[in-house]
């Protein structure tokens, strides 16, 4: 009989101990949520690690790297004083470990380095006590039940937090086009959705000289501070000699960097026409670009403004026909999960 209650026993628990999952399966989870950009959920993943009684299974290099995740995953958040604070405990716990360059972009290492610069040497070199470790289980009573005994204490189920959410963003924008003698101002409007990696984007202007632009781009983001994208853009102008009108396939890279703490991000982004097609023979040629800006994000507030200078460059092939176009552009959006 007792043999059978404890195979019973045995059974009745293993499924809950695998549903719960132990530290390092939660680490695992906490950290594919952070590649994945999905930072609310690496958060929390993390918050539920470095609490009791997970955290009881963690040394102190698991902790340490923990708590660099968590203030990395705040910081995108947009939770300034969480992602400091995560920081903070960071420098107590182990005062030499810093974000590893390979895997953390530098705004993520420069606020580290500010967090442990701000703190009194004192604060550095003194880490709090380890907590000590949990008394020992009491030894079970001889006495065996005849009955078996339901466990009225169940397991406490994880928190269930949305990894599917979309980030959508809209704007309204004012852009001054200059080629050449030729200038013209246009407004109009773009609009982003992202999907954890993946996002894409649209933009439409127009206004004085008949200039209307547009695009569309399909967008990848394999780390949080970098992206690649590509899809057509359309521009069509007056000038003296008449309408000319450029559409190119584009292939670009963009890469974003903190300037001022984490509402003020820079951004510098390059691409080339993988084709191109204008209204001059023999139609075909070559074209790239660049631009470079600064965005003020006003987190928490989902209110944003971004000012962005870029520079293209078209040719056709075997013409003497070439356009240098420059753009102002001043952005004003909204952004919501």
């Amino acid at each position: 009989m007792k043999i059978r209650l404890a195979v019973l026993a045995l059974v009745l628990t293993a499924p809950l101990q695998a549903q719960s999952g132990g530290a390092s399966d939660v680490m695992t989870r906490a950290v594919s949520a952070y590649q994945d950009l999905e930072f609310d959920v690496s958060a929390n993943l993390l918050r539920r690690l470095l609490a009791a009684p997970l955290s009881n299974e963690l040394d102190d290099s698991t902790r340490a790297l923990a708590l660099t995740y968590l203030g990395a995953a705040e910081h995108y958040r947009g939770n300034a004083d969480s992602a400091i604070a995560a920081f903070r405990r960071l420098v107590e716990l182990a005062p030499h470990h810093a974000p590893d360059t390979l895997i953390f972009p530098p705004e993520i290492t420069r606020l580290y380095e500010q967090v442990r610069g701000s703190m009194t040497p004192i604060a550095v070199q003194l880490a709090p006590p380890a907590p000590p470790p949990p008394p020992p289980p009491a030894s079970p009573p001889p006495h065996v039940a005849t009955a078996p005994v339901r466990d009225t204490a169940r397991a406490q189920p994880e928190p269930v937090v949305s990894g599917t959410g979309v980030t959508v963003t809209v704007a309204g924008l004012i852009t001054n086009v200059r080629t050449g003698s030729i200038a013209a101002t246009a407004a109009g409007f773009e609009g982003s959705a992202q999907l954890r990696r993946f996002g894409l984007a649209v933009r439409y202007a127009e206004g004085g000289r008949d200039l209307v632009e547009g695009s569309v781009a399909l967008r990848f983001m394999p780390t949080s501070w970098f992206s690649l994208q590509a899809g057509p853009h359309a521009r069509r102008y007056t000038t003296l000699f008449g309408a000319e009108r450029l559409v190119t396939w584009r292939l670009g890279g963009r890469g974003d960097f903190a300037l001022v703490g984490s509402r003020v991000h820079g951004h510098a982004m390059l691409w080339r026409a993988l084709a191109l097609a204008v209204n001059v023979p023999p139609g075909s040629g070559s074209a790239s670009g660049g631009e470079l800006g600064v965005t003020l994000d006003l987190r928490p507030r989902p209110v944003w403004f971004a000012l962005a200078y870029g520079i293209d460059r078209a040719q056709v092939n075997g013409a003497s026909w070439r356009a240098n176009i420059n753009t102002l552009t001043l952005t004003a959006g909204l952004r919501r999960r």
